[in-house]
């Protein structure tokens, strides 16, 4: 038997034991077998697609998983070559910051000179107004004293008439602490009536001061000293420390014979190391002595023999004397039992009166012996204090 009957035998016995062993034509029975063997043809052509389609698709991810894997390592091979121009980019933009930051400064530090330079013209300007003014300011108000007075106002050379002395309308109102403040309105006041009249006397007129800084002081003396109108000085009431050496230094200076004058030495608030009190000391000396050196001179002896007796005198140093002593020791020139008040217009606005507690104090309470504790405002640079008040414990910071 061939292989082919063999099949053929084997796939019709299923259909005899359906059929129940119906006895069939041979030409039946071939049908059916040609049927079959068509039908098995179609499946194994089908399962051939299958097998085929599946081998397709077991390429095609295969070569897809090698594109990936291509892929990843084009990546990783790529990845340092990423970062290096990152990194470059990043040191791009930080550079580029930089040059902005520094171009902005220099645009800064440009526009601040910029500025500097006009506020220091509008100050000059400013100034250069100011001293124009004064000359234009002091005509008009001639003017009108001499429209008040129905005649051109005419000051005596010697303030001394008959033992009195005569205190015109060019008078400085003199009160409180000595400070910057009181400092440019004495020597602008010097100056104002310089401009008016070159050489009617001046008079600072002193009620009450305790004295103050030193450096605000040098300016009045100086102010004083280059005056060309004589600046005389009137003391009333009570003139200490730095007060009282702008008495003694006035080329005439006038007190009633009880008006109080004290001379003693002059403090100052150091602070820091040894090497920078040594400095701030030396600054002070220097202040000191060179304005004192002056006092002692006017006094007629050393400054030496003037300290000793500020200390014979008293213990702590505060020498104080009444005007006719004063004359005596040579701290002013003349003492007189009166004084007129002359003045028939005021040339300016006056200061406001010295306030109780003046800026920069600070209250401190009071002391164990009752006085008031009052701290003073610091110092500016070299400067020192010369001041005293009895009813006052100055402290110094």
């Amino acid at each position: 038997m061939s292989r082919l009957a063999f099949v053929l035998l084997f796939l019709a016995a299923p259909i005899w034991a359906q059929q129940g062993f119906v006895k069939k034509t041979p030409e039946t029975l071939k049908a059916e077998l040609d049927t079959e063997v068509i039908r098995a043809r179609l499946d194994l052509a089908f399962s051939q697609r299958r097998l085929a389609q599946l081998n397709q698709t077991l390429e095609l991810r295969k070569l897809e998983a090698e594109a990936m894997v291509r892929a990843a390592r084009a990546d990783a091979a790529a990845a340092p070559a990423e970062a290096e121009r990152g990194r470059l980019a990043i040191e791009a933009a930080l550079a580029n910051a930089k040059a902005t930051v520094a171009s902005a400064d220099k645009d800064r530090a440009r526009a601040e000179l910029e500025v500097e330079a006009r506020l220091a013209s509008a100050q000059v300007s400013v100034e250069y107004a100011k001293v124009a003014s004064v000359a234009a300011i002091a005509r008009l108000q001639q003017k009108a004293a001499d429209i008040a007075a129905h005649a051109k106002i005419t000051y005596p050379k010697d303030p001394l008439i008959d033992g009195a002395l005569h205190i015109s309308d060019r008078r400085i109102p003199f009160n409180g602490r000595v400070d910057d403040k009181l400092a440019d309105f004495v020597c602008g006041r010097i100056a104002f009536y310089n401009a008016v009249d070159s050489e009617a006397p001046i008079f600072i007129v002193i009620d009450r001061s305790p004295g103050g800084s030193v450096m605000s002081g040098y300016m009045i003396l100086q102010a004083m000293e280059t005056s060309k109108a004589p600046v005389y000085v009137v003391v009333k009431g009570y003139a200490a420390s730095m007060a009282a050496i702008i008495t003694t230094m006035a080329k005439r200076s006038f007190v009633y014979p009880q008006t109080i004058v004290l001379h003693h030495q002059a403090s100052s608030g150091l602070s820091g190391n040894v090497t920078q009190l040594k400095e701030q000391l030396k600054w002070s000396k220097i202040w000191v002595e060179r304005i004192f050196v002056k006092v002692a001179d006017r006094a007629g002896v050393k400054v030496d023999d003037f300290v000793a007796q500020m200390y014979k005198s008293v213990s702590t140093g505060d020498w104080k004397v009444t005007g006719d002593d004063a004359v005596r020791l040579h701290w002013v020139t003349n003492v007189v039992e009166q004084m007129t008040e002359d003045a028939i217009f005021t040339a300016g606005n006056e200061p406001k009166p010295t306030e109780i507690m003046p800026e920069g104090f600070v209250d401190a309470g009071k002391s164990q012996d009752g006085r008031i504790r009052q701290a003073l405002p610091p110092l500016g640079p070299c400067d020192a204090w010369w001041v005293f008040d009895p009813t006052v414990e100055y402290i110094i910071r």
